[in-house]
């Protein structure tokens, strides 16, 4: 850097008055800087790393400037990497086998009232441009607090089905390949879409049942079962966030049990439930609760969000600890203390795992698996990231 050489009178001067040093032009020569290129645009890498999530910001504040953030939860400095629009209670998802994201969302010719259009927008994951967009004809995307379950990829992730909701039930699908609507499929009395099998979903029911669907290599339907009700709505619900390995989906009640689902066939079947909650926890009132209450890592461990003194009605509170499960032999193999309540939580698919947890100040911290605090990432003053999502790897 060339700094300028000024009368003492002259600098005085101008010090006084605030203006710029550069101004001194009659003794000294004038500073070079490098013009910045314009535009100046970063490009992300076509796989991401394995320590980076997307944070859902539903922002309800501003529903129609929703957005996804790209973050990196192991770095201490430029942790935002990028982001994308979601407008209007928008649901996510990222293609494992495309280099794309999709974002299925709404928009209304007078920003928030006239003709409504629902679009799923394919964004090209590396320059975040979007490529394509995909029109919904019927105009019936569920439009919901973000869900993941409202929104999947299935069967290699040929198949994207989004939860439809006018108010009659359905799962659109839509042939990610060629981008277009394939299917519209009524899940009359049921809601959402869980994978099961290769190519085929499972819906949660009002009475406590499921509807099984299995589609063909063209998205059409090639059967369908109403299974019997396996749990109590009324008694002891089931939260709609399931989290799931290979072959397994675990769902968690209101009151702490865990009910785990085989999905590696055609029908879904029932396994025996366990309970995260021992008698004495019981009698303390210790339940789930939170939005996104529980994640699972690749060791087979499950994470779920706690809260003490918990009653009917307390299931979106979040919690002041994590428990941690071994699901193989389904018992609790730690407790994790939070500097803030948890309102949701992920674990990311890397090497050395990262615990990420939304605070109910909407704010992202991140911790080891084993509970160790690790760092404090803003992903905006005003953000409300309430859904996280690991990196698929």
């Amino acid at each position: 850097m060339h700094f300028l050489a000024c009368e003492d009178s002259m600098f005085k001067t101008f010090f006084k008055v605030g203006l710029p040093l550069a101004l001194c032009w009659a003794t000294g020569v004038a500073a070079e800087l490098a013009p910045e290129p314009i535009p100046s645009v970063a490009t992300l890498p076509k796989t991401y790393p394995d320590t980076w999530l997307f944070a859902h910001d539903a922002n309800f504040h501003s529903l129609i400037a929703g957005k996804v953030v790209i973050v990196d939860v192991a770095a201490d400095s430029q942790e935002v990497k990028g982001m994308i629009d979601a407008a209007q209670m928008a649901t996510f998802a990222e293609s494992k086998h495309q280099p794309v994201l999709f974002v299925a969302e709404s928009f209304y010719a007078r920003n928030t009232r006239g003709e409504r259009t629902d679009v799923v927008t394919v964004y090209d994951r590396s320059s975040l441009k979007v490529i394509d967009e995909i029109l919904l004809p019927n105009t019936n995307r569920g439009q919901t607090v973000t869900n993941k379950n409202a929104m999947q990829l299935i069967d290699d992730d040929k198949f994207l089905l989004i939860y439809g909701f006018t108010p009659a039930q359905s799962i659109i699908v839509i042939d990610t390949k060629t981008r277009e609507v394939v299917n519209d499929v009524s899940i009359a009395g049921c809601a959402l879409a869980f994978p099961l099998g290769q190519r085929g979903f499972m819906s949660l029911c009002s009475n406590g049942a499921m509807l099984s669907v299995q589609l063909d290599e063209k998205g059409q339907e090639t059967s369908r079962k109403q299974h019997e009700p396996f749990f109590n709505v009324d008694q002891d619900p089931l939260f709609d966030k399931a989290v799931f390995d290979d072959t397994t989906a675990y769902f968690i009640s209101y009151q702490g049990k865990i009910q785990p689902i085989d999905i590696s066939g055609e029908e879904p079947k029932v396994l025996p439930g366990w309970s995260l909650v021992n008698e004495a926890e019981q009698g303390d009132n210790w339940r789930p609760g939170g939005w996104q209450i529980s994640a699972l890592d690749k060791q087979g461990h499950l994470y779920v969000v706690m809260h003490e003194n918990g009653y009917d009605g307390s299931h979106k509170f979040g919690g002041e600890t994590i428990w941690k499960f071994d699901v193989k032999s389904q018992t609790k193999v730690a407790q994790l203390s939070l500097k803030d309540n948890a309102f949701s939580i992920e674990v990311t698919h890397s090497k050395t795992p990262y615990l990420a947890v939304t605070n109910v100040n909407m704010g992202l911290d991140v911790y080891s698996v084993e509970g160790k605090f690790q760092r404090y990432i803003n992903v905006s003053d005003t953000a409300m990231p309430i859904i996280l999502h690991a990196g698929k790897h």
